[in-house]
This record gives C-alpha cells, structure tokens and sequence, in this order.
C-alpha cells in the first residue's frame, strides 16, 4: 500500500516560466553534454550555459553564492557608458572594500590572479575593451560620492573576480549522469565512469546508496527533491511539485534502510519523543512527514552494492506520519 500523496501549495507570486521537468531532449541529435568537477569533494558546474540549463529544467542543485538560485549579484545598479553595460559602484566602497565584486558572474582568467591584476590608479590601465569583455563585465562605472568639484565617472578594473557556480548534492549528480545519461563529471581533467562515480560517492557517503535509492525514486514519480533544505528540519530532504520557484515543499523526507522484515539498524535511530518532536516541527510549517523506506532484500551482497546494479533489488515504502491531535479527535467525533 502506497502512501497517498496530497496536493502542494502553489506560491502566490510566480516571477518564472516553467521550462522543462529535466534538462534532456526528446531528440537524440539535441542530446547535451554537459560537465561538472568533482572539486574537494563537491560537485561543481562551472560553464554559465550549463548551470542555467541544469537548474532551470528541473531545479538541480544550488548556487555556492547563493541562497538557491544561481543568480548572485552584489550589484542590482547598471549602466549604460560609451556604448558597455556595467555595474555601479560608489567611490568610497571600492576604497573601503578591496574585496568588492559587482558581478561574480565573470569567468576566472587571468585577471583572478593578483599578479596579473593592473593596478585600477595605474596609468597603464588600457581602459575596457569591449572585445575582452567575454562572459560577464570585467569593469566597474565607479560614481563619485560627491558632485563637487565636477566629480567624473571612471570606468575601472573590477578589483577581484568571483564566480557563480552550481553546486550539486551526490544524489543530483549521479542522478543527471546515471539516470539521464546527460552528465559527466570530471576529476582533474578526466572523466569518471559511472562504476567510479558510484563507488567514490559510496566512499563519501555511507548512506548513499539508500539516499539516492530515495532520491531516484521520489524524481521519478513527477517530485523535485532538495536534499540540502531538509538539514534545518532535521529531514533528509524536501519533495517540490515542479519546483521551488512554483510551490511550497510538500513534504519532509526521512530516508529509513531496513532488511525484508523491516528488521536492521536505522539510519535515524528515532526515539518516541524525538520523532514526535519532528512530527510537531513538520505539521507546524504546513508540510507532512513522510518516511520513505528502503528494503533490502536478505541476499544482497556488499559485492553488489559496489555496482548500482543493486538499485534493480531495492524496493521502495512510503509512510505518512501525522500527528494525532486529541481536540480535532473529539471535534470529529462530535461531528459523527
């Protein structure tokens, strides 16, 4: 018996269009290849076109800048000078914080490293060249702080570059190159197989293989899960409809391992006390607790767990935890 699921909560402003559930093409001659590093342990999708398809078509992953959304900018100010569109910034913040960036969106080149940095009050500075501008604006209109004296807008080197990337959860990532064969994921230069990417990310996480078992399935079944926005409710991670942008999180989700019997050691050893405690925390931000349940069968080897093969021998078992409150009871029975 499958867990019945409820209708989300749509946002109230919508500010996006809804582009796609995932970032494939129905085509085979339009298939993407699209790239991310294995960095320190995280996933990471450097190229500006790649970040906005894998966030925009199924809501993968989160800016590393960012709340969410791969959009971070110190600046929201633009202008228009002598033919280049470039972010504004006051006199004296770009004196007091040497450190300021107005648009992390720029690729990091030459100028992300200090030596090869001009100096912005040195008269060799050759000024903006359009053509050098690349991805993002390299350059900053400073403003005076003052009109007096007949202040003058100069067009200066932006001090230091910071970048936008997406940063992708385990799960997202093997997902992207596992299930949609859209992904590859790079270690210094070279690509990983799925067989390395499996048991690297089983070397990380030691929960993974239940984790994305979860995740896949949840994916699956039309859900966008978010595995990092669950850490402050104590969850896993949190089911969207669509996405984010569109509705509220429906549902918290508690990833469970247990053998045929629902016998084995818990992955949340939960006591009454602690999971009613979640249960209060979950009902009280308008969302349901849900407890997915990842069955493994008496016979699966550790050996077959080194391949996601095994993912073929995992069942999946949704429960809904709701959390009995004695005055609706007896308004009920009232009504009865």
């Amino acid at each position: 018996m499958q867990a019945e699921f409820r209708a989300p909560r749509r946002r109230t402003r919508v500010m996006e269009e809804y582009e796609a559930p995932l970032p494939v093409s129905r085509s085979p001659e339009e298939r993407s290849d699209l790239r991310a590093q294995l960095i320190n342990q995280h996933v990471l999708v450097c190229h500006p076109d790649h970040i906005q398809k894998i966030h925009n078509q199924g809501y993968f992953g989160k800016g590393i800048l960012s709340r969410a959304r791969p959009d971070h900018s110190i600046s929201d100010q633009w202008e228009q000078h002598e033919g280049l569109l470039l972010p504004v910034i006051s006199q004296s913040r770009l004196d007091l914080d040497p450190d300021y960036d107005p648009d992390p969106s720029s690729n990091q080149d030459s100028d992300s490293n200090p030596d090869s940095i001009s100096d912005p009050d040195s008269d060799s500075d050759p000024g903006p060249d359009p053509g050098a501008l690349g991805p993002g604006p390299r350059f900053v209109l400073v403003v005076p702080d003052s009109d007096v004296c007949g202040g003058v807008r100069q067009v200066r080197r932006t001090p230091v570059s910071l970048t936008e990337y997406l940063q992708l959860s385990l799960e997202e990532a093997f997902f992207l190159v596992y299930s949609l064969g859209c992904l590859s994921v790079y270690l210094h230069q070279e690509p990983l197989s799925v067989i390395q990417l499996w048991r690297m990310f089983r070397s990380l996480r030691p929960d993974f293989v239940s984790s994305f078992a979860a995740y896949q399935h949840c994916r699956s079944r039309g859900w966008v899960p978010k595995v990092g926005g669950g850490a402050k409710y104590g969850v896993d991670f949190m089911l969207y409809r669509k996405g984010p942008p569109f509705y509220h999180a429906s549902y918290s989700v508690v990833v469970e391992r247990v053998a045929d019997a629902f016998r084995g050691s818990a992955l949340h050893p939960f006591s009454w006390r602690s999971l009613a405690a979640l249960s209060r925390i979950t009902s009280n931000v308008s969302k349901e607790l849900m407890l997915c349940y990842i069955i493994y069968p008496a016979d699966l080897s550790e050996a077959e767990l080194d391949s996601p093969v095994c993912l073929s021998r995992l069942k999946v078992q949704e429960v809904i935890v709701s959390r009995w409150v004695s005055s609706r009871e007896r308004a009920e029975q009232d009504d009865i």
